[in-house]
């Protein structure tokens, strides 16, 4: 009974519960002149650090007064430190408003700053990231091919200081052309895209160039793999001119854009690269040593038998090659120097093949294995090679035997590769071609020789008895 009477004493209506409810005291809101409103409101800035995204070691805070919102670095790691100057940057706008506040807390964003043109830009990584003349003209084209197609520049005249169409020396006007060596549209329009500034290439613009690059190829499987295949090496050779070594003294004279270009851009990785042999290994070397003569000859010999690479070949001294040994060492010269550390190293030569270098030796006389006694040029910007002439004969031949690969003398290293693979295992084929991971030599550059079967096609084979039914039968429609 009394539980009972409890029970009913216990029930209310909705409206009696309402009522208690609103007569509870409420937590009390905090002003934005306390440093507690700040503490549930700080947050980290993400930074691109590599191929992965980490986050500042300060404290940041968007602060909105008057219409108007900034975001703070607070300068400290310390959450109540930060909180406190969060409320005091609040309480200067209030009483000094933004100008004066900026000016104090954030002195960038009180005076906009010149963000850094792609020219300016390339001029100072040259100038202290200490790349390769080489590497840093593929880096520079790949920058400037994607900020052109961003930045529409192309295929429209090219204009003097006055406005006006520009003409060459036969009054022809000058298109805006990567491609245009001869009559000055290239310079001109290297000129137009250095002239714009790097804050163009915001991460939703970069991702869609590159869709609409890849989308340009059609829908055809092969030509969509081979744009996007070429959109992610352009994109990484030029993500590369904002890498850490590149950006090391860059930042103390040059104000870039924030986040910085490329910065958590999904690059699309590189597919259908995997080698596939269509060599029969034997026939083309017993075919160039009956076709092919001179310095030829041993640009092949030193490309399928060694696995050296174009640059290795070219630049090759007689005093790298080790006959009592029977080696050739790579290693770094007055006139080359090893792509890495990885690729320094020594490979092994058949006796065959030392027997043809000795021979060589005495035939030649100079310091370089392969013929003519030019001086490389490894200052020069773009690729140069002394054995060009040489290199031509070859891919010509090349051809001839079916090698239908762009970079043929890469082929025969390639072939080596598969070679090696397939008879000493996938170690030895990385200990020949010098790769630092056996990851690379394993996904680009071997494919299996042998042929791999389980045997289990035999139980297919047809019972003798009915084996001579058959042949009876064929021998009576005969």
């Amino acid at each position: 009974m009394g539980a009972h009477s409890g029970a009913q004493l216990n029930q209310k209506s909705g409206q009696e519960v309402a009522k208690v409810i609103s007569s509870r005291k409420k937590p009390a809101t905090l002003p934005k002149t306390d440093s507690r409103y700040w503490l549930s409101r700080l947050f980290r800035n993400r930074y691109q650090n590599g191929d992965a995204i980490a986050l500042t070691r300060d404290w940041c805070a968007r602060i909105a007064r008057a219409g108007r919102r900034e975001t703070f670095n607070l300068g400290s790691p310390n959450r109540e430190a930060a909180a406190r100057i969060a409320q005091k940057i609040y309480s200067s706008l209030m009483t000094r408003g933004w100008e004066e506040t900026l000016a104090e807390y954030k002195p960038k964003a009180a005076k906009p700053a010149h963000v850094a043109t792609v020219g300016e830009f390339l001029s100072e990584v040259n100038a202290t990231a200490g790349f390769r003349a080489s590497t840093f003209t593929v880096y520079a084209q790949s920058l400037r091919q994607i900020a052109a197609e961003i930045g529409d520049i192309g295929d429209q005249p090219a204009l003097d200081e006055h406005g006006q169409p520009k003409r060459d020396r036969r009054k022809r006007l000058i298109y805006l052309s990567r491609r245009d060596h001869q009559s000055g549209g290239r310079e001109a329009w290297a000129a137009k895209v250095e002239a714009q500034p790097l804050d163009i290439l915001t991460p939703g613009a970069v991702q869609r160039w590159k869709l609409a690059y890849i989308e340009k190829a059609g829908v055809a499987p092969d030509a969509v793999r081979r744009a996007t295949n070429t959109a992610g090496s352009l994109l990484r050779s030029a993500r590369a001119l904002f890498s850490e070594r590149a950006l090391k003294y860059v930042m103390e004279k040059l104000t870039l854009p924030d986040p910085l270009p490329f910065a958590g851009l999904k690059i699309p990785k590189m597919t259908g690269t995997r080698y596939v042999s269509r060599i029969d290994t034997h026939s083309l070397i017993k075919a160039a040593h009956l076709e092919l003569a001179g310095e030829p000859f041993k640009v092949f010999c030193l490309g399928m038998l060694c696995g050296l690479r174009k640059r290795e070949i070219d630049t090759l001294l007689w005093r790298q090659v080790d006959f009592h040994s029977g080696q050739i060492c790579v290693e770094a010269t007055e006139y080359f120097q090893p792509k890495s550390e990885d690729s320094f190293g020594s490979v092994d030569l058949d006796a065959e093949l030392v027997a043809l270098l000795r021979g060589w030796k005495v035939q030649g006389g100079g310091q370089f294995v392969i013929a003519p006694e030019l001086t490389p040029q490894p200052h020069r910007a773009r690729s140069n090679y002394r054995c060009t002439r040489h290199f031509k004969t070859l891919y010509a031949w090349l051809r001839k035997q079916g090698v239908a690969d762009t970079k043929k003398l890469h082929t025969l290293r390639k072939e080596l590769g598969a070679v090696l693979a397939s008879e000493q295992g996938i170690f030895a084929a990385q200990s020949v071609l010098r790769h630092a991971q056996i990851s690379t030599t394993a996904a680009y550059y071997t494919d299996k020789k042998k042929r791999i079967t389980a045997g289990l096609g035999t139980l297919l084979k047809r019972p003798q008895v009915l084996e001579d039914s058959v042949a009876t039968a064929q021998e009576k429609n005969d």
